[in-house]
């Protein structure tokens, strides 16, 4: 389990290394900065939630046989799709403050970081190697 703590830790840096970018195009075209930064910053948040949470049901499922374990993954990435499906509805009802394509982006994160984390890991280690 070490080495996928060490994959969701660069799976966080990759989502940081996604955000920033986002929130300075974001910021450059919005008409409503503070909703915009509000609403990356909203996504974002969630989406490392929700790394977090796949992290620890895939720990959970390592320990069950797999029958079990298919079902119990399968369960929390319905649970994981409704609670991005709760973020983007929030973030829709309360556009004035938080900007719902800022959200969607902060939550695209989370899929986003999936791919840097290669790279991410790649850059980790050859600086370690310094």
């Amino acid at each position: 389990m070490r080495k996928a703590r060490k994959i969701l830790n660069e799976m966080m840096i990759g989502l940081v290394v996604w955000l920033i970018p986002v929130l300075i195009i974001l910021l450059i075209i919005a008409h409503n900065k503070i909703a915009m930064v509000l609403g990356v910053l909203w996504g974002g948040v969630w989406a490392a939630v929700l790394l977090l949470h796949m992290y620890r049901h895939l720990d959970i499922a390592l320990d069950m046989d797999p029958k079990h374990a298919q079902g119990h993954v399968q369960f929390a990435a319905i649970k994981r799709m409704f609670i991005m499906a709760v973020v983007i509805v929030v973030s829709m009802t309360a556009y004035r403050y938080i900007h719902p394509v800022g959200t969607v982006f902060g939550i695209y994160g989370m899929k986003i970081s999936a791919y840097l984390q290669p790279m991410v890991h790649k850059f980790i280690v050859a600086h370690k190697a310094r």
